[in-house]
């Protein structure tokens, strides 16, 4: 039923947008993640993103979707793989630009609940990080997630803000969990930019996000603690290449645990204190044609809580280095991409291994195709 929802949403949207004068853009492609452990796990993920996006005049729609195939083979031998459609979203913008002192952007987000949910014993094995696959959420239920953004510039400086809540619905997690209700979400952003000068350009951005309680069978069952991100960033661009460089650090606070009929806050914080920084350098060989590369790190710092706690998740370390090719086929409105990125993780003692920690190695290859109408 949930494969027919999705094809019935992407033939409405299709149609939809053939009716109007606007511009649209349909897209596709191919999505490879690889991984293995050195203690003889392995996994991979394939799958073949779809989207259309139309924009008429101040208005603009997406409709995001893919057909997922997921595979993982632990060393125990439990191998499990899945194929199913993920959730679909539909986003839609409006924005006001010179009209007012600042710039708006409104826009309203749905998640359609196309995906496969209530995952069986078995199909729990496919619960791994998300930093060894792209996608690691294979359903949940409808969400609706308005959100404003204003912008205001002042000669070289410009200052963003906004503001996001998403209202999560309730669907049946598992074969142990159901009547999952995930609690809401309450996002805050802000972001100061300035132009150094011809070449340089420079940023600090911020976010704060809360959590509502989650609930199971209508009672309280547990709460995500609030999560900050400070970060800087600064660009440098030529006539033929560009680079950047990114840093955010990603603090969380205590999360809440059911014990009996409370949820009081953790004893100690589950979660390390998170390092993302990035590097990124393009290369322009011409008006077509764009080389690309990127290396990234993140730090995870291990919690608060004993190494011999079964909460305790120790620090992680990953490398990832990448590089690129888009081409603009002008004549047909039409633009490719091929990248292909390695990895190296470092994973300490956590739930998913709690005996040792693992390495991982890895790699993605993406190939995507869009066309505009």
């Amino acid at each position: 039923m949930k494969r027919l929802s999705f094809i019935f949403i992407i033939f409405i949207t299709f149609t939809g947008i053939s009716t109007i004068r606007a511009e649209t853009d349909l897209g596709t492609g191919l999505h490879l993640d690889w991984f293995s452990s050195d203690e003889d796990d392995s996994g991979m993920q394939f799958y073949i993103p779809i989207s259309a996006s139309s924009r008429y005049n101040d208005l603009s729609v997406e409709l995001l979707g893919a057909y997922v195939y997921t595979k993982v083979d632990p060393s125990d031998g439990s191998a499990e793989s899945l194929s199913a459609f993920s959730d679909t979203k539909l986003n839609l913008h409006y924005e006001v630009i010179d009209r007012f002192a600042f710039d708006m952007l409104c826009s309203l987000g749905f998640n359609l609940p196309t995906g496969h949910t209530d995952l069986s014993a078995d199909e729990m094995t496919l619960v791994i990080p998300s930093d060894l696959i792209t996608i690691s959420s294979f359903g949940e239920g409808f969400n609706i997630n308005p959100s404003i953004s204003l912008a205001r510039q002042w000669e070289k400086t410009i200052v963003g803000i906004g503001i996001g809540y998403t209202w999560r619905g309730g669907y049946d997690y598992s074969y142990a969990i159901k009547d999952y209700e995930p609690g809401n979400i309450l996002t805050l952003t802000g972001e100061i930019g300035h132009e150094l000068n011809e070449t340089w350009h420079g940023r600090v951005f911020g976010q704060h996000i809360s959590y509502a309680k989650d609930k199971l069978d209508g009672e309280n069952f547990y709460q995500e603690g609030r999560t900050m991100v400070i970060g800087c960033g600064i660009d440098y661009a030529q006539a033929s290449w560009d680079a950047g460089l990114s840093l955010m650090n990603i603090i969380r606070a205590k999360s809440r645990f059911r014990e009996g009929a409370t949820l009081p806050s953790e004893e100690r914080n589950s979660h390390g204190n998170e390092i993302v920084a990035g590097l990124m350098y393009r290369y322009f060989m011409d008006e077509l044609t764009t080389l690309r590369s990127s290396l990234d790190y993140t730090r995870i710092g291990e919690n608060d809580y004993d190494s011999l706690s079964p909460y305790y998740i120790g620090k992680m370390n990953k490398v990832s280095l990448g590089c690129g090719i888009s081409r603009v086929f002008s004549e047909r409105n039409i633009e490719t991409a091929l990248d292909i990125k390695g990895f190296s993780m470092n994973d300490g003692k956590n739930w998913y291994h709690p005996d040792q920690g693992y390495r991982y190695t890895g790699f993605c290859l993406c190939l995507a195709i869009s066309k505009g109408f």
